[in-house]
């Protein structure tokens, strides 16, 4: 089970990477920057839903409304889109995943709908928590600090360290954003939809 849980650590959450070849570099320098609301003026690797596709992977869309959307895969899902920092971290929330931890709802324990990965495809490691859904019937060998079991078919098994074992077989290994100032003890609480990524374009492919 040990490569498991470093094959979800990878997809989940290393810097995301976009490798461009020497002509798509030329067509990156024909697409302008733009302002967009309060993030200000953004370029490559974000473009808006207007300019082509080779003007950059991450759509922002709402540049003259109050808040503003990013699509990290062009056609996929939105997310509510914050800051975007010089050093292209973007902070976004999922705006599903948020409804059902305000309403406590087991929905909650699915893994974060980010782009799948690629062989260039990378998140930057976030603050995260991971945990352990087991079904009802196992009975789980090692003593962790923390469980929920307000679950019909799932139970959720936690701890605070990074030091976990291999769960049994039956169990699926998640890896979510977490709040650290919140208690451990209120998993809805502990659990944020809002969390932080880094984007860049290799130029070294």
């Amino acid at each position: 089970m040990a490569p498991v849980p470093l094959l979800v650590f990878f997809a989940l959450f290393h810097p995301l990477l976009i490798c461009a070849s020497r002509e798509d570099g030329l067509a990156f320098k024909k697409c302008p920057p733009f302002n967009c609301g309060k993030l200000g003026e953004i370029r490559f690797p974000f473009t808006n839903n207007t300019s082509p596709e080779i003007c950059g992977p991450y759509v922002v869309d709402g540049c003259n409304d109050d808040s503003q959307r990013i699509q990290l895969v062009r056609g996929g899902k939105w997310f509510e889109l914050h800051t975007i920092s010089q050093a292209n971290t973007i902070s976004i929330t999922d705006e599903e995943l948020r409804g059902h931890l305000n309403s406590s709802s087991c929905d909650s324990f699915n893994n974060l709908s980010l782009p799948a990965s690629r062989p260039n495809l990378y998140i930057r490691e976030i603050s995260n928590l991971t945990l352990f859904k087991c079904d009802l019937s196992v009975n789980f060998p090692h003593r962790l600090e923390f469980n929920y079991t307000g679950c019909k078919n799932f139970s959720m098994y936690y701890n605070r360290n990074t030091s976990l074992p291999s769960p049994p077989p039956t169990c699926s290994i998640l890896q979510l954003p977490v709040n650290k100032a919140e208690s451990y003890g209120d998993i809805f609480r502990l659990l944020t939809a809002t969390f932080s990524i880094e984007v860049f374009v290799s130029h070294h492919c």
